[in-house]
């Protein structure tokens, strides 16, 4: 029986997020919160596949006959796998399954979409499985959770394809390339138009520049930093607010572009920062406390220029009004309009400190987590304890 388990982190993106959808650039940071993924290979006497997604209160039991009819009959060809019409043939299939919640729908329907674009590349047949995926990302918040779940997904059906095969996984820069793909084609059923910036920080980890259609660069031996991620529990939908952005420059471009063009400048500086603090020895606390204090204006400036194209929310500007009296600053992550605001800490911010942060935005209803950024991507363990 082949067991194995999947992990992938979340991202943050510390600036450029929208800008970097007109390819302007950004920098983001993988989480040191993941998506676990487990598979297991069931008895020939299954006949179904299971998948289970707690978070979402997802647990869909499917029959094999019944993706063989629908898929493995030579109805659609192997090389519609990225086509508009492959994606239509997999959204009838999961019609059938009559989901009214549409995250629940999505999810699903990215399941099939990758299950059934990797299996095609093969002539394996359809052996029954389970399939557990928990996170510990807010969903729809901001932080690449569907990324990281797509990432997941697909790592496992590559992997899963080469344990039939008896082929060794190597997550070397290729297969990562290849796992960052399909994992950009599966966001694209559940955010319409997206950067690919989530999708590769979810697959490669670490601290990275990128820009839309370009190679990502990985910031290497960046300094470790932390912050505290507040979740304000309003939802929103990204493609909705990409939509509204999209709208607004299509409108005013004299004005909008302008504000996309200082957004690539603020990344571009933060980005000259983080390099230059690599080469700074812990010790060097005086100087490196000065790039934080710029790092603080930077995301300052960036929160203003996202409040300007109207993806901000009332609790993201509370948020940020709070921390400024602690001599801190926050901004919006992600696409904003509600999910989550994150909070750059300085190297000598407090215990107490953090805990009052913490203490006041709990009393208000919100998610404190205090994390780490810059942490590995994607990995497999063949072997662990269930």
């Amino acid at each position: 029986m082949i067991i194995f388990k999947v992990s992938a982190p979340g991202k943050l993106i510390l600036y450029g997020e929208h800008a970097v959808v007109y390819g302007k650039t950004a920098l983001a940071a993988s989480l040191d919160l993941r998506t676990t993924l487990v598979f297991e290979e069931l008895g020939a006497e299954e006949l179904n596949i299971y998948l289970s997604l707690p978070k979402i209160t997802l647990a869909e039991t499917v029959s094999i006959k019944r993706i063989e009819d629908h898929f493995f009959q030579n109805t659609v060809s192997k090389n519609e796998g990225n086509s508009d019409d492959f994606y239509q043939h997999v959204r009838n299939f999961v019609d059938q399954l009559r989901y009214k919640d549409s995250s629940r729908k999505l999810a699903v329907e990215a399941f099939f979409y990758l299950f059934v674009t990797i299996l095609k590349t093969t002539k394996l047949q359809i052996k029954p499985f389970h399939i557990y995926i928990n996170t510990e990302l807010s969903v729809s918040s901001g932080l690449g959770s569907s990324a990281s779940f797509a990432v997941c997904l697909t790592t496992c059906f590559l992997h899963y394809v080469n344990q039939r095969r008896n082929i060794a996984t190597e997550l070397d820069k290729e297969q990562l390339d290849v796992i960052s793909k399909h994992a950009l084609n599966c966001e694209k059923i559940m955010h319409g138009n997206p950067s690919g910036v989530d999708n590769a920080i979810c697959t490669y980890g670490s601290i990275v520049e990128f820009r839309k259609n370009e190679c990502l660069q990985p910031i290497t031996d960046a300094k470790s930093m932390r912050v505290l991620l507040v979740d304000t529990g309003v939802p929103r939908s990204t493609k909705c607010l990409v939509e509204r952005l999209a709208l607004l420059k299509e409108t005013y471009p004299k004005v909008f572009d302008p504000i996309l063009e200082a957004m690539d400048n603020v990344s571009l500086e933060a980005l000259n920062i983080i390099k230059r603090m690599k080469d700074l020895l812990d010790t060097d606390t005086e100087r490196l406390n000065e790039f934080y204090v710029k790092l603080l204006i930077l995301i300052d400036v960036n929160q203003h220029l996202l409040s300007s194209c109207q993806v901000s929310h009332p609790t993201l500007d509370g948020i940020c009004a709070k921390v400024r009296k602690h001599s801190l600053r926050a901004k919006l992550t992600g696409a904003g309009g509600g999910g989550f605001a994150y909070v750059l800490l300085l190297p000598d911010t407090s215990d107490e400190t953090i805990q009052e942060i913490t203490n006041t935005f709990v009393k208000q209803g919100y998610g404190v987590t205090l994390t780490n950024l810059g942490g590995p991507g994607v990995k497999i363990e063949n072997r662990y304890n269930a």
